[in-house]
């Protein structure tokens, strides 16, 4: 039975800068996000998990972990591939999934191997002292988007919005949309700012059009 990997990051950051500019508490600010080039399934595996992890306290560095998920969607395995500073944070983090399973059936019904990459606390960055696996093209976008998330004043609770683009081979935006909506009709915005702020993007690999599902999550409790 063949093996299908997907890639998704999260940012689970104390937003200190954003509190100063949005006036909401600096421990309860966060966003995450999440890209593949597939219909966004690790973007579910994600939003999942986010809903039953919570950050251990004093935790630091950036965690690497690697979930395999059988075709009936349950968790048959959490690696961690790059620890962080913190191996109890690590393993609540692997707890989390085991608790958050059962995952959608995976695409093509095959077992599916999916990365997290979990950044602890607002010095998380710094705990990144070991080079992580080369990017898919849709993570340059992910990360050629998020610098310029702006959390809505007032938000509260947890949205997801997926937008999908199409971007040319010299890495101009063709077009994008919102291809599912988080229901809030603030976050959908917050999302489609950030995504037509950097006005283009990294050449798709081969200088061929791309067509790429990109997953944000925005959340204030």
């Amino acid at each position: 039975m063949p093996v299908f990997s997907f890639s998704a990051r999260h940012a689970a950051l104390c937003a200190a800068c954003l509190a100063a500019t949005l006036f909401l508490p600096c421990r309860a600010t966060a966003f995450s996000a999440a890209a593949d080039n597939v219909g966004g399934y690790s973007s579910q595996v994600l939003n999942q998990i986010l809903r039953v992890w919570h950050q251990p306290a004093g935790a630091r560095g950036t965690a690497l972990a690697e979930l395999t998920i059988e075709p009936s969607g349950a968790l048959s395995g959490c690696n961690v591939l790059q620890p962080s500073l913190s191996p109890a944070a690590d393993a609540a983090l692997c707890a989390a999934a085991q608790n958050a399973a059962p995952y959608p059936y995976p695409p093509f019904g095959a077992q599916t191997r999916v990365s997290l990459a979990m950044a602890y606390g607002p010095d998380g960055a710094a705990g990144q002292n070991t080079t992580a696996p080369a990017p898919s093209y849709a993570d340059s976008l992910r990360d050629a988007v998020t610098p310029h998330l702006i959390l809505p004043q007032g938000l509260s609770g947890s949205w997801t919005t997926v937008v999908e683009l199409l971007v040319q081979a010299d890495g101009s935006l063709k077009s994008s949309r919102i291809s599912h909506s988080s229901g809030n009709a603030e976050a959908d915005a917050a999302v489609m700012a950030a995504v037509l702020s950097p006005g283009a993007f990294p050449p798709p690999p081969g200088r061929t059009e791309q067509r790429v599902s990109l997953s944000f999550t925005l959340s204030a409790r």
